[in-house]
């Protein structure tokens, strides 16, 4: 893909500092979250007029690059369009079009300044990200959120006390064993590797010391039951990238996810549990937190 590289565990102080320095609010601008969807995406990525450029060769979806990613985290109009007509050039050699995937809203305006009535937008809804406020997320007040503050209570009622356990080198394999778990229940092995969250999870789960993540695991009558992993997304707002459980124990999602925000997000101000996918029981979950804003994503195909 001339140019364009393979991302790889080498590239990930680059990233991050740019990460840092743009202060992301889209759930996919990580470097934990590229590096262990890297082959899904088949995603390669090059510097282009001092903008990080990633393109998604999917063997599965559209093919589509991400908006340009300044490297100073500043607007530059100019090197920006100097990257996308890189990218307009790369997509006509392959003979695609150029389609830009999982723009946020706020980026869509540089586009029409460079094509104007040109571009076709498509909302993914199923691709925008739930986020809350993160210490909502940890009391749990109000009526709309009742039912979650029901479903804990009936999990202490039933199994009393608990323990909350950060994942470490020493027990991150038991995040394994509740996935495959996981999996044999919901009857959920992907032929399609490249596309398995549990190759993903397993992917960062390897590299732990080497990624800037934190998680939890859920401990049950002295057996572990439940996990999670987030990062750090910019300096207000945690995201969730890893949710698995044992559903069998009434209440042990809501309980994790609020533990989580209690002991690794407290003095942070939101808390992003990335997109749907379209599935419907995702949908509802994560509706049912009553988010308190989206992070809504396009597709933006440009037209000759």
């Amino acid at each position: 893909m001339d140019d364009f590289k393979p991302l790889t565990l080498e590239e990930r102080d680059l990233f991050t500092s740019i990460f840092k320095k743009t202060q992301p609010v889209a759930s996919e601008l990580s470097f934990s979250y590229l590096y262990m969807w890297r082959r899904d995406y088949n995603l390669k990525w090059n510097i282009i007029a001092e903008h990080l450029c990633l393109v998604s060769k999917s063997d599965y979806y559209t093919h589509f690059a991400f908006c340009p990613i300044p490297l100073d985290g500043q607007r530059n109009d100019e090197n920006f369009k100097k990257a996308v007509d890189a990218l307009e050039e790369f997509f006509t050699k392959d003979n695609t079009p150029l389609i830009f995937g999982r723009v946020e809203e706020k980026r869509i305006s540089q586009l029409k300044d460079i094509y104007g009535d040109r571009l076709e937008i498509e909302y993914l809804d199923w691709a925008s990200d739930y986020v809350y406020e993160l210490p909502k997320m940890i009391t749990l007040p109000g009526k709309k959120l009742r039912k979650k503050r029901n479903h804990i209570s009936k999990f202490l009622r039933e199994y009393g006390s608990y323990e909350y356990v950060p994942i470490d080198e020493t027990n991150k394999d038991e995040c394994r064993r509740i996935f495959e778990e996981w999996c044999v229940k919901n009857n959920n092995c992907m032929e399609r590797q490249v596309s398995c969250e549990r190759m993903a999870c397993y992917d960062i789960l390897d590299n732990w010391s080497l990624l800037p993540l934190k998680g939890a695991l859920i401990k049950v009558n002295g057996r572990f039951e439940a996990f999670t992993i987030g990062e750090k997304l910019n300096d207000y707002t945690a995201v969730v990238h890893i949710e698995k459980g044992n559903s069998d124990i009434h209440g042990i999602y809501p309980l994790l996810f609020r533990d989580f925000c209690i002991n690794e997000w407290k003095d942070l101000k939101y808390i992003n549990r990335e997109e749907d996918m379209g599935i419907e029981g995702l949908r509802n979950s994560k509706l049912s937190y009553n988010p308190d804003f989206m992070v809504e994503k396009f597709l933006v195909k440009v037209l000759h």
